[in-house]
C-alpha cells in the first residue's frame, strides 16, 4: 500500500535528518505524527470520509499547532522540524526528501473560489528545504534542490539548484514618543 511506504519513507527520512532513533521518532517526534495523521486523513478523504479527514486534521492542530490540509499532496520521504505554526494549503504538492522547518506558509494569494491563475497553490520539487518562516504563496513552482532561506517571501517560480535568501540585514528603530 502506498501509505505505509509514505509512512515508511517519512520515518526513514526523519532519521536521516535526526539523531533519534526509529522508535523515538515514531513515538515522540511531533513532526512525523503530524505527516502520519496528514496520511490517515488523505486516504480517508480519497475514500469519501471527509468528516473524519477534517476531525483528525483539526486533533493535530489544536495539539501541535501543524495544519496540513487533507486534500493536499504530499510524497513520502518529508521532514518537519520542529513544525509549530507549518501551513500547507489544499491544493499544496510537496516531492520527496523535502525538509520544511516551523513557520513555513505553503498557500495561496487570497480567499475563496480560485479565480486566476497566479491564485493557485505552490508545488515544491524534490529535495528542497524550506526554512523557519519562509512564506511561498500563489501558483508557483519551487525547483528541485532549491533551499528557501528564512522569512522569504516568494511569490514566484524559483529555479532547480536555487538558493534564495533575504540579504538585507537591518532594521531601524523609531522611538513611538
Amino acid at each position: 500500500m502506498k501509505i505505509l511506504k509514505n509512512i515508511n519513507n517519512d520515518l526513514n527520512a526523519a532519521k536521516r535528518f535526526s539523531l533519534a532513533n526509529k522508535f523515538s521518532i515514531f513515538f515522540f517526534n511531533r513532526g512525523f505524527h503530524a505527516l502520519f495523521v496528514y496520511r490517515i486523513s488523505n486516504k480517508l478523504y480519497k475514500l469519501k470520509i471527509a468528516i473524519l479527514s477534517m476531525i483528525f486534521t483539526r486533533i493535530i492542530q489544536v495539539i501541535y499547532s501543524i495544519d496540513i490540509d487533507y486534500k493536499s499532496n504530499l510524497e513520502g520521504g518529508i521532514v518537519i522540524v520542529h513544525g509549530v505554526g507549518l501551513v500547507v494549503g489544499s491544493g499544496v504538492q510537496i516531492g520527496t526528501n523535502v525538509i520544511l522547518f516551523h513557520g513555513v506558509t505553503l498557500g495561496r494569494r487570497g480567499v475563496g473560489p480560485v479565480i486566476s491563475k497566479s491564485d493557485g497553490f505552490p508545488k515544491i520539487e524534490k529535495n528542497c528545504i524550506i526554512c523557519t518562516g519562509a512564506v511561498l504563496i500563489g501558483n508557483i513552482t519551487i525547483g528541485q534542490n532549491t533551499t528557501i532561506g528564512a522569512n522569504c517571501v516568494i511569490a514566484d517560480n524559483i529555479p532547480p539548484n536555487s538558493t534564495c535568501k533575504l540579504t538585507v540585514n537591518h532594521f531601524n528603530i523609531h522611538n513611538k514618543n
